[in-house]
């Protein structure tokens, strides 16, 4: 088996089509196709600033629909074709670290404007599944085929489309904040801010704003929702795929309750996760506490993208995991645990109309996961969300799948 191909099996699970031939620490931007254009940067009010970086025409998006996102995929799915042109356009903003006394940061997104004449629109904020590759974002959407059926089937049928790479992602120097909550709440809420901005410059406004996002975007679309609702922003209705909307149930099944199915990536997203954890709350040695010595060191540089041999990577969590992390009882007391267990989002009163969506075949999120957040609710005696099944589908073909359901139940707001 290739080097390159290594890598893909390795990790190309993680929510897009990884084609990694070199390291990651090594990868080079994929070359821009002849319809990208690139112009000077934009300063805005506050720190914000944009570029064009592309128009993609209908060919182009009528492209991705029908055949780059079936075989991204592995599934066949009917999408209203595009309309209209995009233009993408690259956004940096300031931000701040509220894990770390709200240092300032520079995070980076896209905004996707339908290229019509009208100049009001809704807007959809997606939020990206688990990339491996910095630049495999919203704001390189040549890298990113997720980003890409978004901008096809929304901004190709006259929304709006934004989406903030995180922190440690797309422009920005710091690690990454994998499952960091209030990071993650503070890029989502600042990008939205950013791109009012950038919208303003540009002559055109929002008439309302929907929330999606896929896998560990899930998760963040309705960490961003609890956030906005607490600030007072509206919200239309957001909808989910594939949502670890509780980490510590999530994770607990990994460790404790393995499915035959389960991915063989899941092992990258607890090393993500920890040393993440490690970095943003400060807490030195939390992941040599958690990693076994072994595999300590070659966790450490996939981690931060340096040089690594994919392959020495465990894919049996057993092997990468302490011992003592399989005593459920020691995992919920441990410094690891209590951050994990903090990591949800969905207890609190929803007051937005949420749909969140599950696959019965997904290896990576259980049917129980995808429908916790209902269920918490209607415990309550709140019914704003709705689970929905996608059928058996894969972890990709549930997203795949949601996405035409997701704008079907926008178009109808």
């Amino acid at each position: 088996m290739s080097f390159s191909i290594r890598i893909v099996s390795l990790i190309a699970g993680l929510a897009t089509a990884l084609t990694l031939a070199a390291p990651a620490a090594a990868q080079q931007a994929a070359p821009a196709p002849a319809a990208s254009v690139q112009a000077a940067p934009i300063k805005v009010a506050s720190g914000v600033q944009y570029e064009l970086i592309g128009r993609w025409d209908i060919a182009r998006l009528n492209q991705i629909l029908t055949k780059d996102t079936p075989t991204f995929a592995g599934v066949t799915v009917a999408y209203t074709p595009a309309r209209n042109a995009v233009k993408l356009y690259r956004v940096t903003y300031p931000s701040v670290v509220p894990e770390q006394g709200n240092r300032p940061t520079v995070a980076s997104g896209l905004l996707a404007v339908p290229d019509m004449a009208e100049t009001v629109f809704p807007m959809v904020s997606y939020q990206h599944g688990t990339v491996y590759g910095k630049e495999q974002v919203p704001s390189f959407p040549e890298q990113s085929p997720e980003t890409q059926l978004m901008i096809a089937q929304f901004a190709g049928q006259g929304y709006l489309v934004i989406g903030a790479d995180y922190f440690g992602m797309g422009v920005s120097k710091e690690p990454e904040g994998y499952l960091v909550k209030g990071s993650h709440q503070q890029a989502t809420y600042d990008m939205v801010v950013a791109s009012r901005a950038v919208l303003a410059d540009l002559k055109l406004a929002d008439s309302k704003l929907f929330l999606s996002g896929w896998s560990q975007g899930g998760f963040v679309t309705l960490a961003m929702l609890e956030r906005l609702e607490a600030v007072g922003m509206p919200v239309k209705a957001a909808t989910t795929a594939s949502a670890p909307a509780d980490a510590f149930a999530a994770f607990n099944g990994f460790l404790n309750f393995p499915r035959k199915i389960d991915a063989n990536w899941i092992t990258m997203i607890f090393i993500l996760n920890v040393f993440s954890f490690e970095n943003y709350h400060n807490i030195p040695g939390l992941a040599r506490s958690v990693l076994t010595d072994e595999t300590y060191e070659i966790s450490r540089k996939a981690y931060l993208r340096e040089p690594f041999d994919p392959a020495a990577v465990p894919t049996d969590l057993k092997k990468l995991i302490r011992p003592e992390y399989f005593d459920a009882q020691f995992f919920a007391n441990s410094a690891y645990g209590r951050l994990v267990a903090k990591t949800s989002a969905y207890r609190w009163l929803i007051r937005t109309p949420v749909r969140t969506y599950y696959g019965l075949t997904d290896e990576a999120i259980r049917i129980e996961i995808g429908q916790l957040p209902m269920s918490y609710q209607k415990a309550i005696g709140n019914d704003k969300v709705e689970a929905v099944p996608t059928g058996d589908t894969s972890h990709r073909g549930t997203f795949a799948t949601a996405v035409p359901q997701w704008k079907a139940w926008f178009d109808g707001q």
